[in-house]
């Protein structure tokens, strides 16, 4: 019995022993970690949201300064006005009179008018007899304005004599009021004065002709640097005159023409249809600042570049839990800039992010501000992976995505300098000015990039030389 008992035991035993080691091997040769699978996540693109299509406008002036002397009026004149200013009846029955230019013209510019020193020489005759010359300097003021087929007119009016004269002079059995007589005369000389005055300033003031070549002339692209390509593009839309002045011996004009002004690098901007000379439009004043615009395209490909190196493949954790980005990808919707990220972990699957795009013109930096996840991710994530929801990751997307755009916008900056430098516009046509500062304008976001526009803003001119 005993010996039995033994056997017993024996074949017990080693049953048991058969049963730990069929379930050891079945337990080591389950799949690792089938007790805690992660089932894939693929969250919904966010909902397409229309873009803003263009960048907001300032317009520019180009200034046409239009500018004389008084002494180069005063030579016009002296080359044209005849000698004998006048020559017939004095008003007196059989007495006549001669009136000779007898020196130089004067001319003088203050309170917007135009002072005209007219020295002439008057002999008077009666039958056999004749004064001597009698020397008058006679005195004008003409004040010019512009008619709307763009020739300048001016109003002449007599000031007087600016000598005193014999209250009377005898001329044989007469005796006669010189001064009365030489107004009698002045309505002729002043015609004469008045329409010489005229002409000669249309001379000087071509005005219509001058602006309508830079009208035209700025309808078509400006090569700036054949290096960079960089064209300087104008749209001109309307002219502005304000009116003349004259002041300290100077006459001037200014003529400006409102137009939107950027730079573009690359191939030559298509022209527009040319658009006729407009009508003018009078202004007291107008904004002579010139603005160039630069448009800076920062493209989401340059962005995920730099992204990239730091996060794609690295392991981020958090609450004992952890994952790597194994893709990322950037795309514009609306008015934000949507990130996509793969993950692979304790989190598997695609999601998404929104974030407004910042650019600092202080510093030329481009940055994002308020990283969150979409609605449709933050929803999946509520559900499934609550801390990767709290987690760091919007703040390191937020801290990665910026981008120094300092050295463009200094590029674009020379070479818009050197559009306000000298830029020959047409035969005998340039541009000059500086620029004073540089400005941020706007911003758009693009399904591919995102534009940033600053301008530069100086004052400019035009020249003819």
């Amino acid at each position: 019995m005993k010996g039995e008992g033994m056997k017993l035991r024996e074949r017990t035993q080693g049953f048991a022993i058969r049963v730990v080691c069929m379930a050891a091997l079945s337990l080591f040769a389950m799949p690792p970690c089938s007790f805690a699978e992660v089932t894939p996540l693929t969250a919904e693109r966010p909902k397409a949201e229309a873009f803003r299509t263009e960048l907001k406008k300032e317009t520019s002036t180009l200034n046409i300064p239009i500018e004389a002397s008084t002494d180069e009026i005063a030579g016009v004149l002296n080359q044209t006005v005849r000698k004998e200013l006048y020559k017939g009846s004095t008003g007196t029955s059989g007495m006549t009179a001669v009136v000779l230019r007898n020196g130089p013209i004067v001319v003088s510019a203050a309170d917007n008018y135009l002072y005209v020193t007219l020295p002439v020489a008057m002999s008077l005759s009666y039958g056999m007899f004749e004064t001597e010359a009698i020397p008058l300097k006679l005195k004008f003021k003409a004040k010019a304005g512009i008619t709307p087929d763009w020739r300048m007119h001016t109003e002449i009016h007599y000031l007087g004599l600016s000598e005193q004269l014999a209250e009377e002079v005898g001329i044989g059995p007469l005796s006669l009021k010189p001064r009365s007589i030489v107004e009698g005369l002045i309505q002729p000389v002043q015609k004469e004065l008045s329409d010489l005055i005229e002409q000669k300033i249309n001379d000087l003031f071509p005005l219509k002709t001058q602006v309508a070549e830079v009208w035209n002339t700025a309808q078509k692209p400006v090569l700036l640097d054949k290096n960079y390509n960089a064209w300087l593009k104008l749209t001109p839309r309307e002219v502005m005159l304000s009116p003349l002045y004259a002041q300290n011996n100077r006459v001037r004009l200014s003529v400006g023409i409102s137009t939107f002004a950027e730079l573009v690098v690359g191939s030559e901007p298509a022209g527009q249809p040319p658009l006729p000379l407009p009508d003018l439009k009078p202004a007291n004043t107008f904004d002579k600042t010139f603005r160039i615009a630069l448009n800076t395209e920062l493209y989401y490909k340059d962005l995920r570049a730099i992204a990239a190196t730091l996060l794609l493949d690295k392991r981020f954790e958090s609450d004992g839990n952890s994952i790597v980005i194994k893709d990322l990808d950037l795309y514009g919707n609306g008015e934000k800039l949507v990130v996509k990220l793969q993950t692979e972990g304790s989190l598997e699957g695609v999601f998404y992010l929104t974030a407004r795009p910042v650019f600092d013109p202080r510093t030329s930096v481009f940055s994002v501000k308020d990283v969150d996840f979409d609605m449709q991710t933050r929803s999946l994530l509520l559900r499934s992976g609550g801390w990767f929801l709290y987690g760091t990751i919007r703040s390191m997307i937020q801290e990665e995505l910026n981008m120094n755009l300092t050295r463009q916008l200094e590029q674009a900056r020379q070479m818009a300098g050197k559009a306000l430098a000298r830029v020959q516009l047409a035969e005998h046509v340039f541009l000059k000015g500086d620029i004073k500062k540089l400005r941020f304008n706007d911003m758009i976001v693009k399904k591919d990039k995102i534009s940033i526009q600053v301008y530069t803003e100086g004052e400019s001119a035009v020249y003819f030389q």
